[in-house]
């Protein structure tokens, strides 16, 4: 689960690759233990019954409308499937980064417990940079000595 708003992970669930994350998007949701307004999500979850659960639960649904065979998305589905993918870039650039610069590629484990222990350390790290840059671009630092490192890598 990652904040739409600020992109920070806000939880982990972790599934075995070869089952489908439609079926682990209610156990996603009432592990995160977060109160949301509502949920983004892409067309992988695109269910009837993942619709019906956030609106039992109080909870406006923003999944991405699905085409199936023989019944391609109509005007309005395609609108609102742009509208949620404006508020969902948030949420692919921090998989892309935790992806590129944390090397969560793919897995180093083999077991759900390690890959879920990996991901969360993974995620404590994007929020650690996610803070510094925010701290940052917020407020330089002012005075702050900083190396300049040539080609060689050695501080001059």
């Amino acid at each position: 689960m990652v904040d739409a708003q600020d992109g920070y992970v806000r939880g982990v669930h972790t599934a075995p690759a070869n089952q489908s994350e439609m079926m682990h998007f209610e156990a996603a949701i009432d592990g995160a233990h977060i109160e949301a307004n509502r949920v983004y999500a892409d067309k992988g979850s695109a269910s009837n019954a993942n619709r019906q659960f956030l609106r039992k639960q109080k909870i406006k649904s923003a999944i991405m409308h699905r085409a199936y065979k023989n019944k391609p998305l109509s005007s309005r589905q395609k609108l609102a499937n742009q509208l949620i993918s404006k508020k969902r870039y948030i949420v692919e650039q921090c998989f892309g980064t935790i992806k590129r610069l944390f090397r969560m590629g793919r897995a180093s484990y083999f077991s759900t417990t390690k890959v879920n222990a990996q991901v969360i350390l993974k995620s404590i790290c994007m929020n650690l940079k996610k803070a510094a840059n925010k701290i940052f671009v917020d407020q330089p630092l002012r005075g702050a000595i900083r190396p300049n490192i040539t080609y060689g890598g050695k501080f001059t």
